[in-house]
């Protein structure tokens, strides 16, 4: 079964990161009504706890931010709110993630043109090979992962078939995740939230 992420919630957000660093403990968070965690579920709100911080590389933005913290006086939990524009354990953002994947699948670049585009068009970010790389393994290597979770989206949905061209069939889920939910945002949220993980977690996230 999938390891079930209880102490991390992502919230959709349309503010970019650099305004959100900027409004600091003055943003808007989220309030839970109830605690996340499934073996808790009790309508009890959690209790403010504080605040940590992360870091945040994207275009806009490179520094540290504040996450939201709460727990559930009734089971101790804690629990983390992460904006839409991070992925739990990453420290690039989706957007600069999200690219990368596109700059490949969509536009056929290699990782070298990649790192180069990088280089010329956003310099500050210093993206090297070895991030590149990972990105795109990490990704080719889910995409099982992401049709299951895009099956608990649409049940009847034709999804494609990675056994004669893995690049191919990448390139078609990319058009469904831009056709079906408009921004890489919304869909990174409603995955998480659905599936209890990040369709960029390792896989050994979920399997037990």
């Amino acid at each position: 079964m999938w390891d079930v992420m209880i102490l991390q919630r992502i919230f959709l957000t349309s503010i970019s990161s650099y305004e959100y660093a900027r409004r600091g403990v003055d943003f808007e968070f989220p309030v839970p009504d109830t605690c996340p965690n499934p073996e808790c579920l009790m309508p009890i709100a959690p209790k403010k706890h504080g605040f940590y911080e992360r870091t945040c590389l994207d275009f806009c933005y490179r520094g540290r931010i504040l996450i939201r913290r709460y727990y559930c006086p009734y089971c101790g939990k804690t629990i983390s709110y992460l904006p839409s524009f991070c992925l739990p354990y990453y420290q690039y953002s989706l957007a600069v993630i999200y690219l990368v994947i596109t700059y490949y699948i969509e536009l056929s670049m290699s990782y070298g043109r990649i790192r180069r585009e990088f280089r010329d068009r956003y310099p500050e970010l210093q993206i090297d090979m070895q991030h590149i790389e990972f990105y795109l393994l990490r990704f080719l290597v889910n995409l099982h992962v992401i049709q299951v979770g895009l099956r608990q989206f649409w049940p009847d949905i034709a999804l494609p078939d990675f056994g004669l061209d893995i690049k191919r069939g990448a390139k078609k889920i990319l058009h469904i995740v831009n056709d079906g939910f408009g921004k890489i945002h919304t869909f990174s949220q409603r995955f998480f939230e659905q599936c209890k993980r990040s369709f960029m977690s390792p896989l050994r996230n979920i399997l037990a």
